[in-house]
C-alpha cells in the first residue's frame, strides 16, 4: 500500500512539472492588420498530461504544446495546414497526427482546441489501464474564451 502511495505522489509531482507555466490567458491580443491570428490551445487534462505533442504549421514544427497550455501564431490569409503529433524528444503523446485543413481569412481571431479526454481507467492487479479520445479542431471563440481563461502561456 505504500509503494502505491509513493507512485501516486511521484506521478503526480511529474504531471505538474509538465504544465504550462507562462502568464494566465486575460485578454486577446490585438489583430494585426492583413492576416489570422489562431489560438492553439490544450486545456488540463489528466489523459496524456506530461506529454508535449508538437504542433506544426504547413508542415513545419512551430511549437510544443504544454498540458494546460496555449500560443498564439499569426499566419497570412489562405489556406494552411496545422498538424499535432508527437513530440521529438522522448514523447509520449500517444494519439495519432490528427490535421485541420482550413482556409484563414484576414483580421479574424481563430480558436483551435487540443483535447485529451480521459475516458476509463482501472488497475488489474498490478496492471493498469487507461483509455481515451483525442481531438483537434476548429472552436467558436464564445465557448474557446472561456476555457483559455484556465491556460497559461506556453
Amino acid at each position: 500500500m505504500f509503494k502505491k502511495i509513493i507512485i501516486i505522489i511521484v506521478t503526480s509531482f511529474l504531471l505538474l512539472a509538465c504544465n504550462a507555466t507562462g502568464p494566465k490567458f486575460t485578454q486577446l491580443e490585438s489583430l494585426e492588420a492583413n492576416q489570422a491570428k489562431v489560438y492553439i490551445y490544450r486545456p488540463w487534462a489528466m489523459l496524456d498530461g506530461a506529454a508535449t505533442p508538437t504542433v506544426q504549421v504547413d508542415g513545419v514544427d512551430r511549437f510544443d504544446l504544454s498540458n494546460g497550455g496555449y500560443e498564439v501564431i499569426i499566419l497570412s490569409p489562405g489556406a494552411h495546414k496545422l498538424t499535432v503529433k508527437k513530440g521529438v524528444f522522448m514523447s509520449n503523446w500517444r494519439a495519432d497526427e490528427m490535421n485541420i485543413e482550413y482556409k484563414f481569412e484576414a483580421n479574424r481571431n481563430y480558436f483551435v482546441r487540443l483535447s485529451a479526454e480521459l475516458q476509463d481507467a482501472g488497475v488489474y492487479g498490478s496492471v493498469m489501464s487507461v483509455s481515451g479520445s483525442y481531438g483537434f479542431a476548429l472552436i467558436k471563440e464564445s465557448f474557446a474564451i472561456n476555457e483559455l481563461k484556465e491556460v497559461k502561456k506556453n
